[in-house]
């Protein structure tokens, strides 16, 4: 009679326990699959990092289109993981991590969208001081996310973390080591070198000074004029940069006879690779006399490269 009620019994407990063990194993699996998928997203941000060290590398001459389009790709990774963790993971023993990584995620977020903006702002405007501190706090939200994910792969080891999972691989976004305050000097002065168009900014350039009429080159290398009573003069100017250029003016200065002549023109507004040609009235001239005729802008914007402002020449002309 014993073992009759015992049987049932027994039955129950084997059923009771195998539907346990399913459960328990099917948290495992959930938890196994969410650790899979944060190990696959930190090989992804350790590229990720390599990116970055080489965009800031490169600053001196970058582009900015491959600037922002390098920052853009970064920041969407972040925001691959960041989307993940906007839940939280699927079993408590988890929330350790879950909150590691998205503390992680969300320093690495804030340093370098403020790292890209703040770049671009110092290329921008030339004159802005503050920028520095900007960068540098970027540069510091980067190395906290580092720090983080330094914490992170430790929580991984513990445990109570389920195996087998493939261990994290090392992530570290900061894209150079040395002190905040002089790296971020070194990328703002880099960001607005000459050497790169990363600003946006006008470069207008005196590309070419002509006459009318035409000089010719000597043998000995010389502009000629041919025998004339008045010259004219013409500037073409080019915008070298990156944006539309305002309005500008050029200034024409003929000397070589009794007193200097100067003349202005304005330049109108040019987009970039454009080019115009400003046109000065004729001026007497006298012949075999040796003359320099200079052009040079006067900007009312901020300039990629003030040298290609200003270009001169030397010429003589011919008696009749």
């Amino acid at each position: 009679m014993v073992g009759r009620l015992l049987w049932p019994l027994l039955l129950i407990a084997a059923i009771v326990i195998a539907v346990v063990v399913a459960a328990a194993g099917q948290e495992t699996r959930r938890e196994l699959e969410y650790l899979d998928e944060m190990r696959t997203q930190a090989t992804e941000l350790s590229r990720s990092g390599s990116s970055l060290a080489d965009i800031m590398s490169r600053i001196r001459d970058i582009g900015r289109e491959e600037f922002t389009t390098g920052i853009e790709l970064i920041t969407t990774d972040l925001e691959v993981g960041l989307a993940f963790v906007a839940t939280e993971p699927p079993t408590e023993s988890l929330i350790p991590v879950w909150s590691l990584y998205r503390q992680t995620l969300q320093a690495w977020d804030e340093g370098v969208t403020e790292l890209g903006a703040s770049i671009l702002r110092a290329a921008d405007d030339p004159e802005d001081a503050a920028v520095v501190n900007v960068v540098a706090d970027a540069l510091a939200d980067i190395r906290a996310g580092d720090a983080l994910f330094r914490d992170l792969k430790s929580e991984f080891a513990r445990s109570e973390v389920p195996d087998p999972v493939s261990p994290l691989v090392d992530v570290q976004l900061r894209p150079a080591d040395g002190g905040l305050a002089s790296l971020a000097a070194s990328y703002i002065a880099a960001a607005r070198a000459s050497t790169n168009s990363l600003g946006l900014r006008p470069g207008l350039a005196v590309s070419q000074v002509l006459a009318q009429p035409s000089w010719q080159i000597s043998v000995t290398g010389e502009p000629v004029v041919p025998a004339t009573e008045t010259l004219g003069f013409s500037a073409v100017i080019t915008n070298e940069g990156n944006i539309t250029s305002e309005a500008d003016t050029v200034t024409m200065t003929l000397s070589g006879g009794a007193e200097p002549v100067m003349a202005q023109m304005e330049v109108p507004a040019l987009t970039p690779g454009a080019q115009t040609t400003v046109v000065f009235d004729p001026l007497p001239v006298t012949p075999d006399i040796p003359y320099e005729v200079v052009m040079q802008l006067v900007p009312n914007n901020l300039d990629v490269d003030p040298d290609d402002n200003v270009l001169s020449v030397t010429f003589i002309v011919n008696s009749p």
